[in-house]
């Protein structure tokens, strides 16, 4: 009966695993009448330390996304920055590729090689569960978010505002023994939009008082 109970309870911390909790703030779309009917584009430049095992970490130069040289955690992060900065334009404002109104300019620079945001895998307390559940444990993460980001907004091909956004952010994250390594990017990107959300909103209302109606 004691070894029953041995193996259910291991079974039971086995299988417990907290996903990470990552908490955003309630933000609307901003809405100005100054962006009312505009059309904009974007242009993405990045910069992460050189990826590879063997690779001295040195950080590259800012080039644009399709461009710069990724690792393949980053590169499937990024994949879907596109869409979250389309999904945070200001009310009214439509994407055109030719000839916009607006030009949105990110320059984006990663602090690992990873990516802006990633999942970073904490062996030290990984080993220690596994040996108190006789390897049923589950993996530690930390989600991760650690990038400098400015933002450029031009009108008519000159510059009418910019601001630099600092960020660092992580939470804890356990992914259970038949949690689909899928989780991790999950969490991953939500780390991201969050972050893509909370300073374009504070950019595109701050720059709403420098575009000329």
């Amino acid at each position: 009966m004691k070894k029953v109970i041995l193996l259910l309870m291991i079974a039971v911390l086995g299988g417990c695993a907290t996903h990470a909790e990552i908490k955003m703030p309630a933000v609307t779309k901003v809405h100005d009448a100054v962006y009312e009917n505009k059309t904009l584009n974007y242009e993405i430049l990045y910069s992460q330390p050189k990826p590879g095992v063997f690779s001295g970490g040195e950080q590259l130069p800012l080039a644009p996304l399709e461009e710069a040289e990724l690792s393949v955690a980053s590169a499937s992060t990024l994949k879907e920055l596109p869409r979250l900065i389309l999904k945070q334009l200001p009310v009214s404002v439509k994407y055109l590729a030719e000839n916009p109104d607006l030009t949105l300019k990110l320059e984006i620079t990663a602090r690992d090689k990873k990516g802006p945001a990633y999942a970073d895998y904490e062996f030290a307390k990984t080993l220690g569960k596994r040996i108190l559940t006789l390897g049923f444990g589950s993996s530690e993460y930390n989600i991760v978010a650690d990038f400098d980001v400015k933002y450029f907004l031009l009108q008519n091909g000159e510059e009418v505002f910019s601001k630099e956004f600092k960020v660092k952010d992580e939470v804890d994250h356990e992914k259970g023994r038949f949690d689909s390594f899928n989780t991790l990017k999950e969490f991953t990107s939500q780390m991201l939009e969050k972050h893509l959300i909370l300073t374009l909103h504070n950019f595109f209302t701050e720059a709403g008082k420098r575009v000329e109606p």
